[in-house]
Formats: structure tokens, C-alpha cells, sequence
């Protein structure tokens, strides 16, 4: 039972961290003589301040096992190299902006995707062999910002590549608000295929074309930090 509302549940200590306290606090608890009194009363503070100290670090440096609602990792050099390449090679028509690496897809060795944004707008760049070289030609959509995107509609279309034709394969881009934690797209067979989502961006690979002009297209199923799963068109 939880005595103190506004503090999280109690939960076990596991064994391993446990242990490891205890082999730091006990050395500072050993018998003192007399005239090590204030020594003797400073040590066990000393000792549970180590254990806050200790405890808050873990906290920070281990990950939330089974929380899904960060989808955003850390920047890396890598990301930003990326992202620079891709701006240079959009010569000038990105808008200027704070441009940072969203989700990607790697179609294999040589050749990849990865879509890009800032605040507003969200491109997809072209990677080949882990550069970026170009954007895909429909470059920057100004109608599909981020600025559109609705409680009811939490997604919007970004961007497709479909490869050999017959189509066999295809890869789509979306966007979408930060309150979206996973995003599949449900095929015209209703197969389901679950995509990568990374800072308000998405991308699944799918066997199905997009095209807005057939009823039978693919749906967007969305699922919120909430648990709430928005359904709806791709575009």
C-alpha cells in the first residue's frame, strides 16, 4: 500500500544493487572507540547520502525498461553528419531551420532513406553508402507540416518509394505529433506492418504502393502515449 500519494509505489530493491550498497555502507560501519563518536554518528549519514547519491545516478544512467513513450534517441555525431550532408545537398531548398535526423530505413548495403525535420517541415534524404546525397523529389511538401497535424489526425503523409515494376516493395514516410508513440500501416489485404517512429517522424516498408486516387490504399493505425490508437487514411 502506498501511505504517501504523491510518491510512486514501494518496489523490491533488486538483489545485484542491493548487494552493492551494502558492500559501500558496511566498511563505514564498523565499531569506533570512544573518541570517535561524531565520527561514528557522521559515517552512517555519510554512508545514506551515498546511498540517495547512488540511487538517483542509476536512475538516470538505466533505461525506463517498458516505457514507450520516448521515441526520440540521443543525437549522435552520426545524426548530425547525416543531417548536414543532406542539407548541403538540398542546395538551398530547405528552409532554413534547426534540421535534426528522424526516422531510417537501410533498403541494404549501399542504399537508405532518412527523413529529416525541423519544428515545421520534414523532408526524406537520399543515403547512399551512409551519405546523404540528395533529397527525394518531392523535396519539402509546404501543405503537410507539422502545424496541420490534429488531435483527430495525429499523422500525415511525408513521402513514398516503390521499387520495380511491378511494385514489390515499397517505403513509406510520414509525420507526426509527438504524442505518437508507434505507427503500422494496415495494407488493402488488412496485413499489418509496424513502422519506425523517431521524433515526430515514421517509416515502414511494405509490399503496398500509396496512391490517394485508390479507395483501397493504406491506413495509418497510430497508437498515443495514452494507449488511444487513432485510425485513419494515409493521406
Amino acid at each position: 500500500m502506498n501511505e504517501t500519494p504523491e510518491l510512486p509505489e514501494r518496489r523490491p530493491m533488486p538483489e545485484g544493487l542491493r548487494n552493492r550498497l551494502w558492500a559501500e555502507i558496511e566498511p563505514q560501519l564498523e565499531e569506533r572507540g570512544p573518541g570517535d563518536r561524531f565520527r561514528a554518528m557522521r559515517a552512517p549519514l555519510a554512508a545514506a547520502a551515498a546511498v540517495v547519491v547512488l540511487a538517483v545516478g542509476l536512475a538516470v544512467a538505466l533505461p525506463r525498461l517498458g516505457d514507450h513513450g520516448d521515441t526520440v534517441p540521443a543525437t549522435s555525431p552520426e545524426d548530425a553528419r547525416l543531417v548536414d550532408e543532406c542539407v548541403q545537398a538540398a542546395h538551398g531548398v530547405l528552409p532554413p531551420g534547426r534540421w535534426r535526423a528522424g526516422a531510417r530505413i537501410d533498403v541494404d548495403a549501399e542504399n537508405g532513406f532518412l527523413a529529416i525535420r525541423d519544428d515545421q517541415y520534414a523532408a526524406v534524404c537520399v543515403l547512399k553508402n551512409d551519405k546523404g546525397v540528395r533529397l527525394t523529389p518531392n523535396e519539402v511538401s509546404t501543405r503537410r507540416v507539422y502545424g496541420n497535424l490534429t488531435a483527430a489526425r495525429p499523422f500525415d503523409y511525408l513521402d513514398s518509394e516503390n521499387f520495380d515494376y511491378p511494385i514489390t516493395e515499397s517505403i513509406h514516410f510520414g509525420i507526426a505529433t509527438s504524442d505518437v508513440t508507434a505507427v503500422s500501416l494496415v495494407g488493402p489485404d488488412n496485413s499489418v506492418t509496424p513502422g519506425i517512429v523517431r521524433d515526430g517522424t515514421f517509416a515502414v516498408r511494405t509490399k503496398f504502393p500509396e496512391s490517394s486516387g485508390e479507395p483501397t490504399t493504406n491506413h495509418v493505425r497510430a497508437t498515443l502515449k495514452n494507449g488511444q490508437v487513432v485510425v485513419g487514411s494515409f493521406r
